[in-house]
């Protein structure tokens, strides 16, 4: 596949990087603009650059007109520029700066994606792939079911989103190949190739507080609960793309007070209507 290299001090685009190897690419990542400016031979090889704009700024490019850390990933583009004029670089940064983006703009093989739009992981991977040229035919929106110990109702959920709604097939995480990964390596790859989370909250978990014999409180599964954190942090919790489906009498999360919560009690086809209105606004 493709040679990508990524340059951002932001660790949380390991996870890119993974996303991207699980693909097939071969990915550098260089986490600040000393190591990247110490390689940029090597990175001006590359098929495609992904490159944000406000990094620390390092001695190295000083007196450079760099203003600050806010510009210092531009001294990079200038300097892979003057190495390979038609090299795709993929400015993906938070930048507001009008005068910068415009310039970025203007080089024809320069894409502009804003970190500050919130794109979800599979959006920046799909946006990377099509610069390359690269279409699958898998991006059509695969929703993942996140689901505790309640079969029946992962299995309920699956055949309403599959064969009510014709969406494609839902991803189950345990469905899913192992291929050598950890258990957190795999939930992460998987879930970047899905931009609709349905989070099942069923009555796992028996809590009894400090004190109390008899408490009856009921919670969902741990790992259900960081599932749903984990897809509200990527899709957005004002996406509208998580969606949470509770079954039984359980202590929902304090945190997500106010949140829309679609209740599965009596069945999936009795919570349908409210399902598929909410869908409307995201598919």
């Amino acid at each position: 596949m493709a040679r990508i290299t990524i340059i951002d001090d932001d660790y949380s685009l390991e996870i890119l990087a993974e996303n991207l190897r699980y693909l097939g690419h071969e990915v550098t990542r260089y986490p600040s603009a000393v190591e990247a400016l110490a390689a940029i031979g090597s990175i001006a090889a590359s098929d495609i650059v992904v490159l944000d704009i406000i990094m620390e700024r390092p001695s190295e490019i000083s007196g450079q007109g760099i203003s600050g850390g806010r510009t210092t990933g531009m001294s990079i583009f200038q300097q892979l520029r003057r190495m390979k004029s038609d090299l795709p670089i993929l400015a993906y940064t938070a930048t507001q700066d009008k005068d910068l983006i415009d310039t970025l703009l203007a080089d024809p093989h320069t894409t502009f994606f804003r970190k500050w739009s919130t794109p979800s992981l599979r959006e920046v991977v799909e946006k990377i792939e099509q610069s390359l040229g690269i279409k699958r035919e898998d991006y059509r929106s695969r929703p993942f079911i996140v689901h505790g110990h309640d079969e029946a109702a992962k299995l309920e959920v699956k055949n309403y989103l599959q064969n009510t709604l014709k969406l494609p097939e839902p991803i189950i995480l345990h469905e899913q190949p192992n291929l050598g990964r950890t258990l957190i390596e795999k939930f992460e790859d998987y879930a970047a190739h899905s931009n609709l989370a349905f989070v099942i909250l069923t009555p796992d978990d028996k809590v009894i507080d400090s004190g109390q014999k008899d408490d009856d409180k009921r919670r969902a599964r741990q790992n259900v609960i960081f599932e749903l954190g984990f897809f509200l942090g990527i899709l957005g919790r004002t996406s509208g793309r998580v969606f949470l489906l509770h079954k039984g009498p359980l202590e929902l999360p304090s945190d997500l007070i106010g949140v829309v919560y679609i209740d599965i009690s009596k069945g999936i086809e009795a919570a349908s209507e409210k399902i598929r209105r909410e869908l409307q606004h995201v598919l």
